[in-house]
């Protein structure tokens, strides 16, 4: 089965924040519709794919 973005993403997708430190304000970003939520659920609310919690680049986590 393969997965693809409904386009619902657009609608529930969170602002910006100016200091880039999404991950750390709770939101999750999803892989393949590359939309950030701000959600307690582990997947994606568009396309059901898992929803990433940690960045892939470790340096770029900010303290």
């Amino acid at each position: 089965m393969v997965q693809m973005c409904n386009g619902l993403c657009e609608r529930l997708k969170v602002t910006s924040t100016r200091n880039g430190l999404r991950y750390k304000l709770g939101q999750k970003r999803c892989s393949l519709c590359a939309q950030f939520f701000s959600t307690t659920e582990i997947s994606c609310p568009c396309c059901k794919t898992r929803l990433r919690s940690k960045p892939k680049n470790r340096n770029r986590v900010r303290t």
